[in-house]
């Protein structure tokens, strides 16, 4: 598995699931000329073995050809990640004012202990060495060119593909490396700040905790403002102030340092919002949920966990809705012991500040399938699986409004002929889903690295359907920037981008690897 973590200065940092940490370097207001703005993400790639591994990083920092070290990111609390959820995905540490300038090294603190849950949610409590310190340093080798006055991300990727487990001394031997941003499908974040200004119904600046530098937050078309004291769940920044304490999630746009934002919380000084846990539910009793949990920021200790929701703010749907196999994430407070739910989102749910005009004859459903066909924002699909909805069945066509669409993992110009794909949301007739959530199953990688899209559910697509994504899902991480989708795992080194049906497309359908294809017959168990 690859984890990519990428870093921007000024400080964000980004962590990924598909192999690196990337760096941008954005322009600055900084009054001096000899420094640059660069984002940290963190990435990886997809594991078998273990269906959750879970780090906690505490610092980075780079050294130029000088010998002098800066720092990208720290917090003695450190932030924990899953790196098996961040395939193809990054996801941003912090931002930071950097001098400008080459740096040649990198060096990663890690909290010295790593979780691994197999598949059989068998759970592993290891360590990185037996010193018996409480962090573990890992040096990175690696290049970022820094420009003053301009932004630049640096993309660290924890490859999970080459970590090892010792069962005898029960450690874990990581390997994290420099990696191109430019193949990541998406950069997430999750961030605490303080509102600095109001620019409109639907946007602010936020001031990040810490000595990052302000970004913009713009809300989604389906994105919510939840007062966590008041219960009010509003649409727009009208609920906001100057100086209000918010946490912010969404996608992340290093070139813009701007954040599209799902969802902000206000946070009131009796119920706290800093800790989140994202799962699916595997038993529902009255307001009691049992959660498998996939992302949380902390160290769950467990693959399941029991939290009560009843006396929790619904943003997207309510208790009584909740059921099994629904995908929820929820804010709240943890003590080193006990989470505390505040807020609590059923992903797919419309928002509760939605006047619900849509009338829809069914409030909730899940639809897997193939798009196979496109009209701007309105896609047809072939039904594999349908979940939370009857009279829908495999082989079905139905009718995908996408236009308000919140899209994960990707953005909408992967949503093209042959993509499949999850759509969550309402339908409003029999055969017809207006999509809150589109998840892009077949893999896009990189395909929005320097596009337009804004994720505002906008078709930014152009109109031949032309997919710069093959339909094997190979993602491809060519050293020239190539970051075309191909099923296979090799690193070509063409200059094609795109995958046409051409000869020179990396459309292989061949599943060789380049890296570590070999079987070792050590005791050394690798974490792929």
């Amino acid at each position: 598995m690859n984890t990519k973590l990428f870093f921007v200065v000024p400080l964000i940092a980004i962590l990924s699931g598909c192999g690196g940490i990337t760096a941008d370097s954005l322009t600055t207001t900084d009054t001096s000329a000899s420094k640059g703005t660069v984002s940290v993400l963190i990435t990886d790639n997809l594991t078998l073995d273990y269906s959750e591994v879970w780090v906690n990083v505490q610092s980075i920092t780079a050294t130029d050809n000088n010998g002098q070290t800066v720092t990208l990111y720290e917090d003695a609390s450190g932030q924990t990640h899953n790196l098996s959820q961040l395939v193809n995905v990054g996801a941003l540490v912090d931002t930071q004012n950097i001098a400008a300038g080459t740096y040649v090294s990198f060096d990663v603190v890690l909290t010295n202990e790593i979780t691994l849950i197999d598949q059989a949610g068998t759970v592993i409590n290891a360590s990185f060495d037996q010193s018996g310190n409480p962090s573990f340093s890992q040096a990175v080798a690696g290049t970022l060119t820094v420009d003053a006055n301009q932004a630049t991300t640096l993309a660290l990727d924890f490859d999970l593909k080459q970590f090892t487990y010792e069962a005898a001394s029960n450690t874990v031997t990581p390997v994290i490396v420099q990696a191109d941003p430019v193949t990541l499908d998406q950069t997430v974040s999750t961030l605490y700040g303080e509102v600095k200004s109001i620019t409109s119904s639907s946007e602010f600046i936020l001031d990040p905790q810490g000595e990052g530098s302000n970004l913009t937050v713009k809300l989604h078309n389906n994105a919510t403002v939840t007062n966590t004291a008041t219960g009010e769940v509003l649409a727009n920044t009208s609920g906001l102030s100057i100086n209000t304490d918010v946490s912010v999630s969404g996608n992340y746009d290093a070139a813009t340092l701007t954040i599209t934002a799902s969802d902000v919380q206000i946070e009131n000084g009796a119920i706290s919002i800093r800790h989140d846990i994202e799962g699916v539910i595997v038993s529902v009793n009255g307001g009691t949920l049992n959660i498998d949990i996939h992302e949380a920021s902390f160290m769950p200790g467990a693959n399941i966990m029991s939290v009560d929701v009843s006396n929790a703010t619904f943003s997207h749907g309510d208790l009584s809705q909740l059921s099994i196999g629904q995908k929820v994430e929820i804010k709240g407070s943890w003590d080193n012991s006990n989470f505390t739910p505040a807020v609590v989102e059923i992903e797919g749910y419309s928002s509760n500040s939605n006047e619900n005009s849509d009338n829809y004859v069914d409030g909730y459903a899940e639809i897997e399938g193939e798009i196979t066909a496109t009209n701007n924002t309105e896609l047809t699909l072939t039904v594999q699986e349908a979940e939370h909805v009857s009279g829908i069945a495999a082989g079905d066509s139905i009718i995908i409004n996408s236009g308000n669409s919140w899209i994960k993992h990707g953005d909408s110009n992967c949503l093209v002929v042959g993509a499949k794909i999850e759509a969550k949301g309402g339908m409003t007739d029999v055969s017809t889903m207006a999509a809150n959530i589109i998840d892009i199953e077949s893999g896009c990688a990189g395909n929005n690295s320097g596009s337009d899209d804004d994720f505002d559910g906008d078709s930014d697509s152009d109109s031949d359907n032309d997919s710069s994504c093959d339909s094997d899902d190979d993602s491809d991480s060519d050293a020239d920037g190539d970051s075309s989708c191909d099923s296979d795992s090799d690193s070509d080194s063409d200059s094609d981008s795109d995958s046409d049906s051409d000869s020179d497309s990396d459309s292989d359908s061949d599943s060789d690897s380049d890296s570590d294809s070999d079987s070792d017959d050590e005791s050394d168990d690798d974490l792929n």
